[in-house]
């Protein structure tokens, strides 16, 4: 119980350094969804691909680019968590992992938050949609969080020797968006790129929160829990070590 309290309470901070400086605050993320949304919308529109089979468009790309967002800061924000809140460390019973995951968490709800209000939004302008089951947007969002907070604390641990690393996830993130079923859908998808669905976690884990919403979408038939569950066990027991392995070497210096 101390540490949820802990870990609430560093969610409350967290909310005010992030949304307490700007004049938009929760409205901001908000705002860069939905320009998101439209623009991909407009795009697709143009060139004349703007229907996926089982889905209303709109709705498509608010599960895509909520998911994509959840497991994206997630990964740049916990990178960050230890050097932001170093002085919080004082505290003994504030731990490295508690860092990371109130920002984790965060971000998850923010985005939960914004993703309802972007469904909303599309209901009202007539894009009507099911919900056979809310279950696979949860299993969704929850491994895409834990694989964020995974590789995040991997970059956190590799930042203590070189801070480009930073640079080198702002460029992985630029194209993983375009690779990751974020504003395709698998039945678009070339033979030749087929591959990209077996190894690509995140891909499987984006198109099978769609399928919240759709009786009919076939997007969630890639996915197999069985190499996603290891992939996102691995990758967050990794981190967790290599975390406490670098931070252990550098205090000792």
């Amino acid at each position: 119980m101390v540490q949820i309290r802990v870990i609430y309470a560093l969610m409350l901070r967290e909310t005010k350094s992030v949304f307490g400086r700007s004049k938009f605050g929760y409205l901001w993320v908000v705002i860069q969804t939905a320009f998101n949304v439209v623009v991909i919308w407009v795009i697709r529109a143009v060139v004349h691909s703007g229907t996926i089979p089982g889905l209303p468009l709109p709705v498509f790309l608010i599960c895509g680019f909520t998911a994509w967002r959840i497991f994206s800061d997630t990964v740049t924000k916990v990178m960050m968590a230890v050097e932001a809140n170093n002085a919080l460390l004082y505290f003994s019973k504030v731990r490295y992992f508690d860092l990371a995951l109130a920002r984790g968490l965060l971000i998850t709800a923010t985005n939960l938050v914004v993703f309802v209000i972007l469904m909303t939004i599309a209901y009202l302008l007539g894009y009507s949609y099911p919900i056979p089951s809310l279950w696979p947007l949860l299993y969704s969002i929850t491994l895409l969080l834990l694989l964020g907070l995974g590789i995040g604390l991997i970059c956190c641990a590799v930042r203590r020797y070189t801070e480009s690393v930073g640079v080198l996830i702002s460029m992985i993130m630029r194209i993983g968006v375009f690779i990751s079923g974020v504003m395709f859908s698998l039945s678009h998808l070339p033979s030749s790129m087929k591959f990209l669905i077996d190894w690509n976690p995140i891909l499987q884990l984006v198109e099978y929160s769609r399928t919240s919403f759709s009786y009919s979408y076939t997007g969630g038939e890639s996915l197999r829990p069985g190499f996603v569950s290891l992939v996102v066990i691995v990758t967050l027991l990794g981190g967790m070590a290599l975390e406490v392995v670098t931070r252990t070497k550098t205090d000792k210096l």
